[in-house]
């Protein structure tokens, strides 16, 4: 069973399996730049001097239009600045709710969106044996979980119909992942097969809970400090840990059970608090370029494989490699032709492909390659940017698929 290098997985299934939060207060900072004038030797500057006479003149509007001037400036230091902000957070409003999952039900739906969905969310010919060795377990023990899966709502099995001991599945919220807030969407994390490989080396349900929180709340973290090129601390009170924990779960028993593993975190102690510093192999923008290189390798490899399957159909002689050549264009959905032109796409073309598969899928920027080739290259019609043709694409079907 070959496990994709990356996954993305939906922050509000990932949020109701470990626990929905009780209510409660977040509270973050941010703000612009701002420029350091002692730092900076500013004193001597025209454009310095420039906006004070501005200010006293009464001229604020005048002298912040000339203080983009300070940006290109070589000399100028900047700091952040910070204005906090409060939001009043109801998970249960914000995801839905579903009951929450035991440890190895959780490490299966995790394994799950390793297994190459395609767009809509379907697995198949999946095999029960392989599940229950990759995260540590039997097959009765995966066929069990399956059940609560599906009694639970996360996702649906069926027997695959082709090969013994094998399922399919279907994982309902997946096609919504890359939707934006005002379409309804509620974000995903990405997480690596390493990252996955460590959570299921966890024993401990506590443990592998708070680890996953620690995920989001990191990544969380990281989208509001979008500046920072390093992995962002993030300090959540024990207070705040015990409103997805059972009961019992007080400061001595949140600490032992995050001690126990220390793959993924490294953890700060204080009287009430816990800070998750994630370790650079795992941070999410560290990751992403990883992640494009990647997907980028993968695409060059699928379109050289259609230039070949192409190079073939132009070639074949005999009836029978032209029926097996017709398959393999089929199901790469190239429709027939009498003349198969080269699919010829330049390095940006594949870094605007990659960037696209990250935010939508793989399977969809295949999708997207095949309709531009049926649309466009195979009748010679004239392409602009393959990438923002792709992206155009790709959104119709997303809003087609909406719609239906």
């Amino acid at each position: 069973m070959e496990l994709s290098s990356f996954a993305r997985i939906g922050k509000g299934v990932l949020t109701k399996a470990i626990g929905l939060q009780k209510n409660y207060i977040e509270v973050y900072s941010q703000g612009p730049d701002v420029l350091n004038e002692r730092e900076s030797n500013c004193s001597n500057c025209v454009i310095h001097q420039k906006k004070e006479e501005l200010k006293m003149l009464g001229l604020e509007q005048a002298a912040d239009q000339i203080h983009c001037f300070c940006h290109t400036c070589s000399s100028s230091v900047w700091e952040p600045s910070y204005t906090t902000e409060k939001r009043y957070i109801n998970e249960k409003n914000r995801y839905g709710y579903q009951p929450t999952l035991k440890s190895n039900a959780i490490k299966l739906l995790l394994l799950y969106h390793f297994l190459h969905p395609d767009g809509r969310g379907f697995i198949k010919n999946i095999s029960i044996k392989e599940l229950a060795l990759t995260i540590g377990c039997t097959r009765a023990t995966v066929i069990s979980c399956n059940e609560v899966l599906q009694d639970y709502g996360y996702c649906y099995f069926g027997h695959s119909g082709i090969y013994d001991h094998c399922i399919n599945i279907y994982l309902p919220e997946y096609k919504d992942y890359h939707k934006t807030a005002a379409e309804g969407g509620r974000g995903y994390i990405t997480m690596s097969s390493d990252m996955l490989s460590d959570l299921c080396g966890i024993e401990s349900l506590n443990t592998l809970r708070l680890n996953l929180r620690g995920i989001l709340e990191v990544d969380n973290a990281s989208c509001y400090d979008t500046r920072n090129s390093t992995a962002v601390p993030v300090t959540s009170q024990y207070r705040r840990l015990r409103g997805f924990l059972p009961s019992y779960c007080k400061r001595n028993v949140i600490q032992k059970a995050l001690e126990e593993n220390d793959a993924i975190f490294t953890l700060a102690f204080d009287e009430q608090n816990v800070t998750f510093t994630i370790k650079d192999k795992y941070a999410q923008k560290n990751l992403r370029e990883k992640m494009l290189e990647d997907t980028k390798e993968s695409l060059i490899d699928h379109v050289d494989h259609i230039n070949t399957v192409l190079e073939d159909a132009v070639n074949a002689k005999h009836p029978e490699e032209k029926e097996r050549i017709d398959t393999i264009l089929s199901i790469l959905d190239i429709n027939p032709s009498e003349t198969y032109p080269s699919l010829s796409l330049t390095l940006s073309d594949y870094e605007d492909l990659a960037s696209l598969a990250l935010q939508y899928s793989l399977h969809m920027v295949h999708m997207a390659i095949s309709t531009i080739y049926n649309i466009y290259i195979l009748p010679n019609r004239p392409i602009g940017t393959i990438g923002a043709l792709a992206r155009t694409i790709i959104r119709r079907k997303v809003l087609f698929s909406a719609v239906s």
